[in-house]
């Protein structure tokens, strides 16, 4: 995109655009069909569970045997999570409840109830069985009370059961406190408690997010219970966190000692050891309404910002005694969910660089690997079918509501289908760069990767749970808001709670994302209230922003569409389509329908100028409409205007850039959104391809890697016109993510036209094209037929110059144009 001009930004604006459409089209039917589709994969999952390995811990999807620890070989760390107390059913239960399964999660209730016990003699994570274990029965819980107390006849009969067993389990867990500090031991024994029969096992060191991630589910414990233990003992592990980061830049490292408080791993980053240690910074703040939090978490988010994402999206670990350089230039997988909590902190921005890096990595590899590097290359290539990406997918679709993340959904779905999913569940992958399986399938699977992914292609209106009214904790499971009224001595109500006025105007952070995330109960500005912490008052001021923010924004906004013009037009804003793909936005706040509208249609346009701005910094080369000439067969020689693409070489520039070869459409995939399996079709010859199904470059990059020389895509939507109309219904350029990684030209051209490429491949077997720049000389022997081609001369609105435009009170804005 570029901005051509903007005339009076305060009274009456002009901006001409090259539209740049994203590959973003889904309709509902698709949306519903993607939210089936992963009903289905957790049901093959959780039934071939239960079928093959319940009452063990975990499901070994390749054996198709339940995982009994002791009885396969160790795996070291990784197998503390299991305690012989099936663990997978216990994981598995509130997603039982958010997709709607009632029957099964009253059924899988029962099974717990029934069989499930917590002394065996086993030694487990303190981290891991306080958010799969004790995390999994509270969210069951609260789903169930919802339930039961929403008249549902399936869970009538339930009484607070699971209650007691949360309390038992979080008994167990209680003497891993005992320490100097109250920084919590990293491992208990179920039995023995901190020692066993053979000594002292707990050791002497944990992790921060190990002891950090303990507040939201033991003071959820200690107010369904009236037991102020639980709480205030998370609430001073967090305290000795807080008090041992570092005094002068707020960094806290990885590994810290529990009986002295001193660090004996000075890595600080926002991945694995560290990461929900600041997410329930943030969300204990949420949960519990403590603004200390808050006011951790904001000193702590500045560091972040200020060491850590301070040279782009790649989240380099430093050293918090000296954070001036990295320690490392690599990346691990846990660092996906920060975009998500970014979501929740208002920091859109940032949180979409950051997700679309990672969206990089995963276009490279199919899936993230445990750690990678710089250029997106395993490290660590294993893949254990982690929900980080996805979560942070559903909170920036909640945030933006751009179809661009329903896209990454469904080819995660599909990716997840077709590498990972076996006969009897989903395997983790070994090495992202190859197929091998691992006989593992981590209850995190049903509790988090699958839960989010139907939430993210889930209506509102398929939810048996009121969303709104919870929290998600680290493991995806459920707290609501209403916690803070549990057993607390607040006095206010929400029933008669009212917004303050002087806070329904007011430009705040989270105004951006539609969700209840971006309350985030800071105070505002103007007045010293915090806003309540229940679902009530969330949908009230998401209401009040739904009025002010569900408009028209360029993200959605498609010139194909009547309903969208129409729109623009009650906005005061007028469009003229232009040569060489540019639009021509005006706006007139006299001729909007209401002031309201006019304001509206002044925040559309700055939007438009700030997008573009941010998408113009990215490149300085100027990408005019490109053509695409048959050269055989002879007879039918032609041209087609061609839009563009924002990534890969230009045709044209100064070397006169073009590219000539055979024109070929590949079968499988056919929608070219994986690796090609027909290559030797492909490889030196230019591939056609339907657009839809991924983004423009991923397509391109899958042709590249086939060994195509150039890639063509032709649109999906019905109504574009063929190039020789002169004007199409839309200009149009593909967007992309940069110039590094992709080296093969591409073009986009109308849906009529590459129908009519198709046509004359089948009816002809052979078809040369040209690609070439719309303003190099076409050879003469391509030119007989060059009708209603029109050479984009002009760069900038026929009104302005090339840096500046006047309007007609001689007002001047000027814009360097990117």
């Amino acid at each position: 995109m570029s901005i051509e001009c903007v005339i009076s930004m305060l009274c009456y604006i002009i901006i001409t655009i090259t539209l740049s459409l994203v590959n973003c089209d889904i309709t509902l039917k698709e949306k519903h069909h993607y939210r089936d589709v992963v009903v289905e994969m957790f049901f093959h999952a959780y039934d071939n569970y239960l079928d093959h390995a319940y009452p063990a811990d975990e499901l070994m999807p390749l054996s198709c045997k339940g995982r009994v620890r002791g009885h396969q070989p160790n795996r070291g760390d990784i197998d503390e999570c299991l305690g012989s107390f099936s663990l997978t059913l216990i994981d598995s239960l509130d997603t039982l409840a958010v997709i709607g399964a009632i029957d099964e999660f009253s059924e899988a209730i029962k099974l717990v109830l029934r069989d499930v016990q917590f002394d065996a003699d086993l030694t487990v994570s303190v981290f891991e069985t306080n958010i799969r274990v004790l995390g999994g029965l509270l969210g069951a819980h609260f789903a169930a009370e919802f339930l039961r107390d929403s008249g549902h006849p399936l869970l009538q009969w339930y009484k607070d059961e699971l209650v007691e067993m949360a309390t038992h389990i979080g008994d167990k867990l209680l003497p891993a406190f005992n320490t100097t500090t109250g920084i919590p031991y990293s491992r208990i024994n179920l039995r023995h408690g901190i020692n066993n029969t053979r000594g002292r096992i707990a050791g002497d060191t944990t992790c921060t997010a190990c002891a950090g991630t303990m507040l939201m589910e033991f003071a959820a414990l200690s107010r369904l219970t009236g037991n102020p233990d639980y709480e205030l003992k998370a609430h001073l592990a967090m305290e000795a966190l807080w008090d041992s980061r570092h005094q002068v830049n707020n960094l806290v490292g990885t590994v810290i000692n529990v009986h002295n408080g001193q660090w004996t791993r000075k890595d600080s980053g926002v991945g694995a050891g560290i990461d929900s240690y600041y997410e329930y910074c943030l969300k204990s703040y949420i949960l519990l309404g403590d603004t200390e939090y808050l006011k951790r978490f904001s000193t702590h988010y500045t560091a972040i910002k200020q060491y850590i994402i301070s040279n782009g999206p790649n989240l380099y670990e430093v050293n918090m005694n000296s954070p001036i350089k990295p320690i490392k230039r690599s990346m691990d997988s846990l660092l996906a969910f920060w975009p998500g909590l970014q979501v929740l902190w208002g920091d859109i921005d940032s949180a979409v660089d950051i997700h679309n890096m990672l969206y990089h990595v995963t276009v490279h590899n199919r899936f993230i690997p445990e750690s990678f590097s710089t250029e997106f290359k395993p490290i660590w290539p294993q893949y254990p079918l982690r929900p980080e990406f996805i979560e942070s997918t559903y909170f920036l679709y909640q945030a933006t509501n751009d179809p661009y993340y329903l896209d990454i959904g469904k080819t995660v779905i599909d990716n997840l289908n077709k590498y990972t999913r076996v006969p009897c569940g989903f395997a983790t992958i070994k090495d992202v760069r190859g197929s091998t399986h691992e006989d593992r399938m981590d209850s995190f699977v049903l509790a988090e990767t699958f839960k989010y992914l139907y939430l993210l292609f889930a209506e509102e209106d398929d939810l048996v749970l009121e969303m709104d009214d919870f929290i998600f904790t680290t493991e995806a499971h459920i707290l609501p808001l209403k916690l803070s009224k549990y057993n607390s001595n607040s006095s206010s109500s929400s029933n008669d709670m009212e917004l303050p006025s002087q806070c329904l105007n007011m430009e705040i952070p989270w105004t951006e994302v539609d969700s209840y995330e971006k309350l985030l109960k800071k105070q505002c500005s103007v007045s010293r209230y915090t806003y309540e912490l229940n679902g009530e008052s969330i949908r009230k001021v998401k209401q009040m922003l739904r009025n002010r923010h569900n408009k028209m924004s360029l993200r959605v906004l498609d010139f194909g569409n009547a309903e969208h013009l129409a729109e623009l037009k009650n906005m005061g804003i007028s469009f003229e389509f232009q040569d060489g793909g540019k639009v021509l936005l005006a706006h007139n706040p006299n001729t909007a329908i209401s002031e309201e509208a006019a304001q509206d249609g002044k925040d559309f346009m700055e939007e438009v100028i700030h997008i573009m701005k941010r998408v113009g910094n990215a490149t300085d080369i100027k990408r005019e409409m490109k053509r695409l000439v048959i050269t055989e067969p002879l007879v039918e020689q032609k041209t087609f205007i061609a839009g563009p693409a924002m990534f890969g070489p230009q045709l044209g520039g100064e070397m006169r850039y073009q590219i000539s070869g055979e024109l070929v459409v590949p079968k499988s995939p056919v929608d070219g959104c994986s690796p090609f399996d027909d290559v030797e079709i492909i490889r030196g010859k230019i591939f056609l391809i339907l657009r839809g199904g991924c983004m423009f470059v991923d397509k391109v990059r899958f042709a590249e890697k086939s060994g195509a020389i150039a890639a063509i895509i032709y649109d999906n939507l019905k109504d574009t016109t063929n190039s020789e109309a002169n004007k199409p219904i839309f200009p149009f350029s593909m967007s992309g993510d940069g110039l590094e990684d992709v080296n093969i030209p591409s073009v986009l051209i109308s849906r009529q036209d590459g129908l009519s490429l198709l046509s004359l491949i089948e009816t002809t077997g052979y078809v040369q094209v040209l690609l070439t720049s719309d303003d190099q000389n076409i050879p003469e022997e391509t030119s007989l037929k060059r009708e209603n081609v029109e050479t984009n001369s002009e760069d900038i609105s026929h009104e302005c110059s090339e840096k500046s435009c006047k309007n007609d009170n001689n007002e001047q804005s000027v814009v360097t144009p990117p």
